[in-house]
């Protein structure tokens, strides 16, 4: 996988983790009375687990040029 393409599936990932994040704070917000702070508890989690898709990834198939 080319370095551009690995750039674009990361920024996927944290795109769509994120928004997923936001969507399940917007969803618990009702039930935790807060709005804002539970948006940015999603959007964290989203975040964090984003990162930890992308770390855990194989980085097989690398050729070194020199």
């Amino acid at each position: 996988m080319s370095k551009k393409k690995k750039q674009t599936s990361a920024a996927g990932m944290y795109t769509l983790c994120i928004t997923i994040g936001v969507i399940v704070g917007i969803g618990l917000a009702p039930v935790m009375d807060n709005f804002v702070l539970m948006v940015i508890i999603g959007a964290l989690a989203g975040t964090i687990a984003a990162y930890l898709i992308n770390k855990k990834t194989p980085k097989t198939g690398h050729k070194h040029h020199h």
